[in-house]
């Protein structure tokens, strides 16, 4: 059970609040200013007078906004996806056994991020086909893992909730013209669709000839669905017991019921933590993963910022950021550790010294990681409760993808702005690069980086993430485009105002209908935040996306006056 919450005053200088678990749970204790831990105290006694939970479990839209929250709550009770995955244990050993060796998965936001995770911390199980995740259209990036993966071998999983993303159909045509190229007629036969009941996806595939035909649950949003189909079936694929997942899940959830004393339900306690957090202006949620719990952090990323980043309001998550000194951080920040074992214990305890907020989650090997799924999607309805927003819906993220459809039926436009060599720097008036960043304090600063998604680049965004931290003062967060529309576009259009947005990119990219996509989405994005007021530079470079951010690099060194050893030397150690 948690420990009593009254035993704590404003007069101490922090909470600790924690469960008594079963060895089978994950292990989460949370560290508080005595002052938000006070407010998480009376926010717990007031959803126990309210009733909370179980209006949650009996589907009570009241709780959010009173309007279709109740159509979308069939995550809450993953047991009820048991029997569905057990009818498809015959069709995905067949497909495990049919002559291949990888798997790509195709999709977007919450149809891909789940997959993404398991593949990240669990990897391939004896048996199991090796899970390559494709949540991009950058040309590059789909040329390399063409590179990697021969169709011959390869079972392409194409998934999309809806049937329509457009990042997922043109990804799915790309791969199997390929196949039709190489295999021939019966090219539909290395591939799978996971998908809504009737969607255009499922016609597409039947038409085609796709090898099976996964269809999730319409109740559960897209962000919510990595304990249905859309993460099960890779899961399954990979090697692993659906089945035991599902158990850990529901031990989890066994906690989170609406018999179950609200001090003895861990989601309840990280929900309210959420909220209240917000609501205090620890908005900033910082997220410190291990490398194998690193895609759950991405997760986590997408769930919260598209969950709760609406009119004006919401959570900022802050993902891959460099750990930095602990008593330099400023008070907007809400820390989450998530670790296996003792590890990272020594930075927990010096941001408990430094008097920050601090969530530590101890998760427990294998199957276990199905208790954060459960345990974080509870906890993000119960914020949106607080914060007062629908956290089931996205209603921002349309317009940059109307916008996107404008400009893919128009010619192709030279970019605007200064140029410094082979870059184009627009900051929408006449300032330069370094006037733009240092011009006014920004809430925080968002890397928008439309190139390849791989450890270079990676390393690069996460260098500049840490820079500008420690030279400004504030948050920095970072995000590959297209992929991160579908994760923190939400926030970027519907949330809280006053952050700074760099978007990095190629100044035209024609090399195929995927790399105008991309073009199109990074200029319509743009545009878009701009519509709203928010604040935006862009840097465009001609031709390598290495050079180009070698050359980015150089710039912002010259423009910040950084005389610390270059972005690029950094990313290529």
């Amino acid at each position: 059970m948690l420990e009593s919450l009254s035993q704590y005053s404003a007069a101490q200088s922090t909470s600790v609040l924690r469960h008594t678990y079963p060895a089978t749970i994950n292990r989460q204790h949370v560290y508080l200013p005595a002052e938000l831990g006070r407010r998480i105290t009376e926010r717990l006694q007031a959803m126990r007078a309210q009733r909370w939970v179980s209006r949650l479990w009996a589907g009570d839209a009241k709780l959010w906004t009173d309007t279709d929250e109740s159509h979308w709550m069939g995550w809450v009770d993953p047991s009820r996806q048991e029997s569905v995955i057990r009818r498809y244990l015959g069709q995905c050993a067949w497909l495990r056994d049919n002559g291949c060796v990888n798997a790509i998965l195709m999709g977007m936001g919450g149809a891909a991020l789940g997959a993404h995770v398991l593949q990240n911390a669990l990897g391939s199980a004896a048996g199991g086909l090796r899970l390559h995740v494709l949540d991009s259209t950058d040309p590059d990036q789909v040329a390399a893992l063409q590179r990697r993966v021969a169709p011959e071998n390869c079972l392409h999983i194409v998934a999309s909730k809806s049937g329509t993303t457009m990042e997922s159909t043109l990804l799915a045509q790309h791969f199997y013209k390929i196949a039709r190229d190489r295999i021939g007629a019966h090219a539909g036969r290395h591939f799978c669709a996971i998908t809504d009941p009737g969607s255009p996806l499922q016609a597409l595939a039947e038409q085609q000839g796709y090898a099976a035909i996964f269809t999730g649950d319409r109740t559960v949003g897209g962000r919510y669905s990595v304990l249905s189909p859309f993460g099960l079936v890779p899961l399954v694929l990979m090697g692993h017991d659906p089945i035991d997942f599902l158990r850990h899940a529901k031990l989890l959830r066994n906690h989170c019921g609406p018999r179950v004393p609200l001090n003895n339900n861990p989601a309840a306690l990280l929900g309210a933590t959420l909220g209240e957090a917000a609501l205090a202006h620890r908005d900033k949620v910082t997220i410190w993963a291990e490398p194998e719990l690193e895609g759950l952090g991405e997760w986590i990323e997408q769930l919260l910022a598209e969950s709760t980043g609406k009119f004006g309001g919401g959570l900022i998550p802050v993902n891959q950021e460099p750990i930095g000194q602990a008593d330099r951080y400023s008070s907007d920040r809400l820390f989450v550790i998530l670790r296996h074992g003792s590890t990272m214990e020594r930075q927990r305890d010096a941001l408990r010294a430094a008097g920050q907020a601090v969530i530590d989650v101890e998760i427990g090997e294998g199957a276990a990681l199905a208790q954060e799924f459960y345990r974080w999607q509870f906890a993000t309805a119960l914020a949106g409760s607080i914060l007062q927003v629908n956290p089931f819906d996205q209603p921002d993220v349309e317009a940059s993808k109307s916008r996107t459809r404008q400009l893919l039926g128009a010619p192709v436009t030279p970019a605007n702005g200064q140029r410094y060599g082979s870059l184009i720097v627009d900051t929408g008036d006449k300032q330069d690069l370094g006037e733009w960043l240092q011009t006014q304090a920004a809430r925080y600063f968002a890397l928008l980086a439309y190139v390849p998604c791989n450890s270079r680049n990676r390393a690069w965004l996460s260098y500049w993430q840490g820079r500008l931290r420690d030279l400004f003062g504030t948050a920095a967060t970072a995000g590959f485009g297209p992929r991160y529309l579908h994760a923190s576009g939400q926030l970027h259009k519907g949330g809280p105002a006053g952050g700074a947005y760099l978007f990095i990119g190629r100044q035209a990219c024609n090399a195929n209908e995927l790399g105008r996509c991309q073009a199109a989405q990074a200029q319509a994005d743009l545009a878009e935040l701009r519509a709203r007021g928010r604040r935006c530079a862009a840097v465009w470079f001609a031709g390598d996306a290495v050079q180009g951010m070698r050359d980015l690099g150089a710039l912002l060194e010259q423009a910040l006056g950084v005389t610390s050893p270059s972005a690029a030397d950094a990313a290529r150690a």
